[in-house]
């Protein structure tokens, strides 16, 4: 590994995370996510076969914290106005709790299933793989479902929170048993809860901070604090967590909770520009290294543990199978399979804790070659078998219409066809209006015959995607 940027490597990945969206696009008889594509065109330019991409420190580096802003967002993304209160069409118990039942159904098939692994050649670590058989993935999920319009509806917000408590027991759970396995029980168990406490910490903190200072973009322009108060959450909790030798996605994603708690219903605008740091560059990056670094030649060298990958996916979707079934009362049968189905999608914590479980030697080399490969396969499978099964339901109109309400944007007007031209001329869809133009730090009430200069800032409101024509129309350079 080298210590200099490898910007051939980085030319490359550059390239194909901008390639992959039109090549998964032409796929029209294979709907797979963009994020498998990715995965995909990792394992094709990576070790297993035209090994064009070397990862250097910086690489990783971008893969790493692509990963913890994947968290972040994971975290941000949860709806905590909706999540203690029951649903007015069905009083059942709030999606926290119905997540918390699902979960302790998951751990009791896991606990089964686990014993019958000595049956396939893994004697040891009962309870770790019971905990690590629950592991779901956000990472993959989030992404997915924000694809589909489904993240903010009530199905989509019940599988997110089952999946973000899945991944945040087992998170914790793997970590306890990985430092009582080399320490034996003592204080270095419990140093996760420094990550909780500094959380706690940070957030009363920045929470106040946010009350009293004037966060608005008109206040600072075009400096986008949010980002930038996203991104110290994330280097602060994730340098917490580095430093006492817990995982970093913990930590990014106690940053994402905190961040939507603080910024409260303002989380929307926000989300537009974390967004597109997060899809546009970090997040693409770690899923084409996750192919990348997937050596399918080691595992092809062990034809024993390709026997292992059926059987371990048949359990990976039995775990979250059977917790499932209790969602079919509220969205179908269809639907409800459908949920088992993607949830069984599995990534970056099967990841982890295959190599945790190599290094406490509970597995060999053969047998993580297979937990490896069984986690690719189970981010192409059970998506597309999702896309065939999945039915829309009510709470998917709910989310359609959420859609249609009124946004605020700014943008720097840069197309020379509106530039000196009037408003009136401009022709702007009638969904959008400008309300304020900020000129040389003066702040104008438009009217009808006010002029578009260059450099000008224009504030936007209007319905969504009424904004977002307006915005491309001044921006187009074509």
């Amino acid at each position: 590994m080298e210590n200099h940027i490898n910007y051939d490597s980085l030319l490359i990945l550059a390239i194909l995370a901008f390639i992959t969206p039109f090549i998964v696009a032409k796929l029209k008889k294979i709907k797979i996510p963009y994020q498998v594509g990715e995965i995909f065109i990792g394992i094709l330019f990576g070790k297993s076969f035209l090994n064009l991409i070397k990862p250097d420190l910086w690489i990783i580096f971008l893969s790493d914290l692509g990963i913890a802003y994947l968290m972040f967002l994971s975290g941000l993304e949860i709806d905590f106005s909706d999540v203690h209160i029951k649903d007015k069409k069905d009083k059942s118990d709030s999606k926290l709790n119905l997540g918390l039942l699902m979960y302790i159904l998951s751990f009791i098939v896991a606990a089964l299933l686990s014993f019958t692994l000595k049956f396939i050649g893994i004697h040891k670590g009962t309870l770790f793989f019971t905990l690590l058989f629950t592991a779901s993935a956000p990472g993959l999920i989030v992404p997915f479902l924000k694809q589909k319009h489904i993240l903010t509806s009530n199905f989509g917000q019940t599988l997110l929170i089952y999946s973000l408590i899945c991944e945040f027991i087992c998170l914790i759970g793997l970590s306890f048993i990985a430092s009582t396995s080399l320490y034996g029980l003592s204080y270095k168990n419990f140093l996760f809860l420094i990550v909780f406490g500094a959380a706690f910490l940070l957030y009363y903190v920045v929470k106040r901070f946010y009350s009293i200072e004037n966060f608005s973009a008109l206040a600072f322009k075009n400096l986008h604090l949010s980002v930038r108060g996203a991104f110290a959450l994330i280097l602060i909790l994730v340098s917490i967590s580095e430093k006492i030798n817990t995982e970093i996605i913990l930590g990014s994603f106690l940053a994402g909770i905190i961040f939507s708690l603080v910024v409260g219903k303002a989380k929307e605008e926000i989300s537009h520009q974390l967004d597109t740091i997060g899809y546009g560059f970090l997040i693409p990056i770690f899923f084409i290294m996750v192919g990348v670094n997937l050596d399918l030649k080691t595992i092809f060298n062990n034809p024993s543990s390709l026997i292992k990958i059926p059987i371990l996916l048949i359990m990976f979707f039995l775990v979250k199978l059977i917790p499932c079934l209790l969602l079919k009362k509220k969205f179908g049968q269809r639907n409800a399979i459908a949920s088992s189905l993607i949830l069984s999608a599995q990534l970056s914590l099967i990841i982890v804790g295959a190599q945790m479980a190599l290094d406490l030697k509970f597995i060999n080399e053969a047998d993580y070659s297979a937990f490896i490969l069984t986690t690719v396969i189970s981010c192409i499978l059970f998506p597309i078998l999702f896309e065939r099964i999945y039915k829309g339901d009510d709470s998917i109109k709910d989310s359609s219409i959420k859609e249609e309400k009124i946004i605020i944007r700014e943008v720097i007007p840069t197309n020379d066809l509106y530039l000196g031209k009037t408003l009136e001329e401009s022709k702007f869809p009638v969904g959008c209006r400008i309300f304020l133009i900020i000129r040389e730090s003066q702040e104008i009430m438009p009217t009808a015959n006010t002029v578009i200069n260059s450099g000008d800032i224009l504030v936007l409101a209007g319905r969504k995607d009424d904004v977002e024509s307006t915005i491309n129309l001044l921006t187009d350079h074509s």
